[in-house]
């Protein structure tokens, strides 16, 4: 029997073994000109997030309120329940936000009613500006929820806040329906 013997000859050397040389050789390098490149953009946009404003607030009446109003003048909602206040720019003893910085901002409220026969609505104002005015009339006497956003720029020092309108009644509840939120996009 006679056996026969086969040499086995490896394929060319490819760019991929350049790795395991020593000095490595372009393909290395070029990785490794990329990967510096990259943790050093890594570190600056680290850098630079920490030293950005963090704003956001998010806060409800103090519930169960029941029925807020009607009053024979137009009244600040104040939103003693605060969630949360990271930058410490609303202020629950007046319900007013103070802009902090100069940015572009979000805002977010909700309002509740359930009583039959009650015009409810709610004023989103900027600068004492009532920049939006939101209401429903419940005739069923069933849950009504009216809601609503807007997106800002602000000035360093700009007011924002909510208001009853005057003979307007909304309601609160345990379920903490009626809120006011807002938080900081990114800074000007």
């Amino acid at each position: 029997m006679q056996v026969q013997h086969h040499t086995f000859q490896s394929p060319a050397p490819e760019q991929n073994e350049c790795m395991f040389t020593d000095p490595p050789c372009q393909p290395l390098t070029a990785l490794d000109t990329r990967l510096t490149t990259s943790e050093t953009s890594l570190e600056h946009l680290k850098r630079e997030n920490a030293e950005r404003p963090k704003v956001a607030f998010s806060t409800t009446l103090p519930g169960p309120v029941g029925a807020v109003g009607p009053f024979n003048v137009q009244t600040n909602l104040v939103y003693t329940k605060v969630f949360t206040n990271v930058g410490n720019a609303y202020n629950s003893a007046t319900g007013v936000f103070t802009a902090p910085v100069k940015g572009v901002y979000y805002f977010r409220f909700t309002a509740l009613s359930y009583l039959n026969s009650i015009a409810m609505a709610i004023n989103f104002h900027k600068n004492h500006e009532i920049l939006m005015h939101v209401g429903a009339f419940n005739t069923d006497g069933h849950h009504e929820y009216v809601c609503n956003g807007i997106t800002l720029l602000l000035e360093v020092g700009d007011v924002v806040f909510t208001s009853l309108p005057k003979n307007y009644k909304l309601m609160d509840d345990a379920n903490k329906s009626t809120t006011f939120s807002g938080f900081l996009l990114y800074p000007m």
